[in-house]
């Protein structure tokens, strides 16, 4: 009678009978031999660290998170003891002036003359604006306000819309309504007008149908057989189409 559940070695599960032979430590860990039990994941067969342990590179948290970044705002402040960079402008326009032409006499020339790039015009610039009114006036408004509009806008707009209108869109469903009263009008204005003919597309309809149309001819004769009439039929009459009989 076999027990089930009662071995002891790393290959017996529970609820199974016991592994026959001889059973190892190492085969505990071979994952070739362990069977996964029905429902669950496969048993694992490496020793893994505790949940302390940080896989890859462990960096110090930063103490400034996402949260802080976004409810501060910090100015840059440029690096004081950085370097400013050449100025090829400058450089090209005193060599042009000294008559420096080639690429070795440009390169000995920049060598000997540097010009380097000014550092803080550009900022300042950009520092520099015109008083404005509300610079010493908190309560300035710049442009109109809505609630004092004058006589004229009131003549030329209508009354003032109302924020109901504005938020539920009435104006587009006015603006589609009336469109569609005006879908005759602007239909008959969509139909395709044909140009008027010029007199240089006239003489070339002329010359087309002139080259399509020849006019035939009589064929030449000498003048004292003009009168003459032919004893033979050559079927000159005839086009190639139409050869269907001949007369005898």
């Amino acid at each position: 009678m076999v027990r089930i559940g009662q071995g002891t070695g790393p290959l017996d599960q529970p609820g199974e009978p016991p592994r026959q032979g001889t059973q190892r430590n190492s085969m505990g860990v071979n994952t070739l031999l362990l069977k996964a039990e029905l429902g669950k994941v496969k048993t694992i067969t490496t020793t893994l660290p505790t949940e302390e342990f940080a896989y890859g590179l462990s960096r110090p948290r930063d103490a400034e998170g996402a949260r802080e970044v976004t409810l501060k705002w910090v100015e840059h402040q440029p690096n004081p003891d950085a370097k400013p960079g050449p100025d090829f402008k400058a450089m090209n326009f005193l060599a042009s002036v000294n008559d420096i032409t080639t690429a070795n006499e440009q390169r000995d020339f920049r060598a000997a003359h540097p010009k380097t790039l000014k550092q803080g015009s550009t900022q300042s610039k950009l520092k520099q604006h015109l008083p404005l009114p509300s610079d010493n006036n908190s309560d300035f408004t710049y442009g109109r306000q809505s609630a004092a509009r004058p006589l004229e806008e009131t003549r030329l707009t209508g009354p003032t819309p109302h924020i109901k209108n504005v938020v539920q869109g009435s104006f587009q469903q006015d603006w589609v309504h009336k469109n569609m009263q005006r879908q005759e009008f602007i239909t008959s204005h969509q139909t395709k007008m044909h140009p008027n003919a010029t007199k240089a597309s006239e003489g070339h309809a002329t010359k087309a149908k002139a080259a399509l149309d020849p006019v035939e001819k009589e064929p030449w004769k000498i003048k004292k057989f003009s009168k003459v009439q032919a004893k033979t039929n050559s079927y000159n009459e005839y086009k190639v189409d139409e050869y269907t009989s001949f007369e005898n």
